[in-house]
């Protein structure tokens, strides 16, 4: 399913498909066979009990009764609609840990030094690209300059799907193909505000990169959507 991304450029707005980039090389296809057939792999509970301490267990223990087994479940398919994440207390004792169910996440932030700095409550984000508010392009940089100071995590190719929206992306392209700029791109009412590309996602630093053909690709062009988490900058001696 293609992502749908807002956009709004020069007063125009339009809901556009974001697609990721081919592979250069198609990931291999392995297949593993026997003589009877393909073998499909699935996760099974393998019936051992991964709570028993080893150090509290007595040899009469495994003599008399099996602790070590526990096969209620044992061969069961996991799905993955059955799995979720649980949260234990600390305990030096396998025995002690118990479900925790009234917590908090936090984010810690540290300084240069590892040292830490501040505590704040873990901020929960939604996607944002396909909000009532459009993405907003903003201020340009010279291409060498964003490719120079920014580490590029993710890369979208933006698609148009009629001729409206083709002339929208194309003119956009050739904009910033003549002038050998990125625009800036960010959420929000002012246009200021990363993007978020999936629920509880990551934010991100936008950029738009447009290219147009020559040649023998004249008339076509490439519109992309640049997502950054870092910034490289020179420390101070």
């Amino acid at each position: 399913m293609d992502t749908i991304l807002h956009l709004e450029h020069q007063g125009k707005t339009a809901r556009l498909s974001l697609q990721s980039l081919p592979r250069r090389r198609p990931k291999p296809v392995i297949q593993q066979k026997t003589q009877v057939g393909a073998i499909t792999p699935y996760k099974l509970i393998n019936g051992i009990n991964a709570m028993i301490d080893p150090f509290q267990a007595q040899p009469s223990d495994f003599i008399t009764l099996d602790p070590e087994l526990k096969l209620e479940g044992a061969g069961q398919i996991l799905e993955t609609e059955m799995i979720s994440t649980a949260y234990y207390n600390s305990s030096n004792r396998l025995d002690g840990l118990k479900p925790v169910t009234d917590f908090k996440f936090v984010d810690i932030i540290y300084d240069q030094q590892g040292q830490e700095k501040e505590r704040r409550p873990h901020l929960i984000r939604k996607s944002n690209l396909n909000d009532h508010l459009p993405i907003k392009t903003g201020k340009r940089l010279p291409i060498t300059q964003a490719f120079t100071d920014f580490v590029f995590r993710y890369t979208y190719q933006i698609v148009h799907e009629d001729g409206v929206t083709m002339e929208f992306l194309f003119n956009i392209a050739q904009e910033l193909h003549q002038n050998q700029e990125v625009a800036v791109v960010g959420a929000g009412t002012k246009g200021n505000q990363p993007l978020v590309i999936r629920e509880k996602g990551s934010p991100y630093r936008g950029f738009l990169y447009g290219e147009i053909g020559q040649g023998e690709n004249e008339g076509k062009y490439k519109l992309l959507l640049l997502l950054s988490d870092r910034e490289l900058k020179i420390v101070d001696e």
